[in-house]
């Protein structure tokens, strides 16, 4: 067997290290305490991940469709998009079982992720594969005979810089370069995608939580053009800078969501109003007009920067309060 070398190029722009302080922001401001809440939110978003992921791939069956089969009610549909849905579902259900670092459990996510659907699931490909625009070839992946060592040195990358390079950069690098080899003959984009949410789940366990896979769908023209660009490049920067904004607004569409349920007190309430008013008033000036302890005014804008209402911008001293 022929034996090569995969060698991920990509540099972390100064745009980038901003996307992942920003994400990281969000996932601090992301609290969701309520135990009903978490796992409904959960559902939700696996469910949205699962029909979003196949969207991609020309499942025509709905939300709705998809939902219903995951609570195991009769759909009617074509049996192998309801096989798809199935298999999909039985693998976002477990993905915490499943090592992000293992090639192992990789070969076993595709073997489960196309069950029924493919004779050669769970193996890679033994023949050519392109990527087809209308008749014509756009992209041709590598040789099928340089599959096995590329998919070998993609996982000891992985391996290799686990705590070194950040997980939101290492998720995309791995994305792109999985695609590129294309290493099955039918379930890659899926199996791609599932492995980005597993890595970004293990990193910070607030991912169960976002469908990165539908923002990826709701562009999906953007996706497929910037998987082409880093072929014609030769790295992988564009699909990270796509892959980052990805996540930033799932985040940003989560955290509007659940600030709809939060309750504000009298004192909030009077804050947000008053800073309004006056984005430069202070603690004091507001503990003097809400007749509350300065203690009481810190606590309760704690509350609203918590919840992604308010922000301080620059220092305690000339800074001012902003509202988001």
């Amino acid at each position: 067997m022929e034996n090569i070398t995969l060698k991920p190029l990509f540099y972390i722009s100064d745009r980038n290290k901003r996307s992942i302080k920003n994400i990281e922001k969000k996932l601090d401001l992301l609290i969701i305490t309520d135990t009903n809440a978490k796992r409904n939110l959960k559902i939700k978003s696996k469910v949205r991940s699962i029909y979003s992921s196949l969207a991609i791939e020309e499942n025509s069956l709905s939300l709705k469709s998809v939902e219903n089969i995951i609570d195991k009610k009769t759909v009617l549909g074509d049996r192998k998009e309801i096989q798809e849905v199935k298999n999909a579902n039985e693998l976002y259900e477990h993905i915490l079982e499943y090592n992000w670092k293992s090639e192992k459990d990789l070969l076993k996510a595709h073997t489960l992720m196309m069950k029924y659907l493919d004779d050669d699931n769970g193996y890679y490909r033994n023949h050519g594969e392109g990527v087809k625009k209308g008749e014509k070839i756009i992209y041709s992946a590598p040789q099928s005979i340089l599959v096995p060592s590329l998919m070998k040195s993609l996982f000891q990358f992985l391996n290799d810089n686990d705590g070194k390079i950040h997980p939101l950069i290492l998720s995309a690098v791995f994305h792109y370069y999985f695609v590129y080899i294309h290493p099955f003959s039918d379930g890659n984009g899926r199996i791609a995608r599932f492995w980005v949410s597993l890595i970004l789940t293990n990193w910070n366990s607030k991912f169960e939580f976002i469908p990165i896979e539908e923002e990826i769908y709701l562009k999906r023209q953007q996706y497929y053009d910037s998987i082409a660009e880093c072929h014609v490049n030769g790295n992988a920067n564009v699909f990270i800078d796509f892959l980052l904004k990805c996540i930033n607004t799932s985040l940003r569409k989560l955290t509007a969501k659940t600030n709809q349920n939060i309750k504000l007190n009298n004192n909030q309430t009077k804050i947000i109003e008053l800073i309004k008013e006056n984005a430069k008033i202070t603690r004091n000036e507001l503990a003097n007009i809400l007749n509350i302890t300065p203690d009481g005014v810190k606590y309760n804008l704690k509350k609203l920067v918590d919840y992604n209402i308010i922000e301080r911008i620059g220092p305690d001293n000339g800074g001012y309060w902003q509202l988001k």
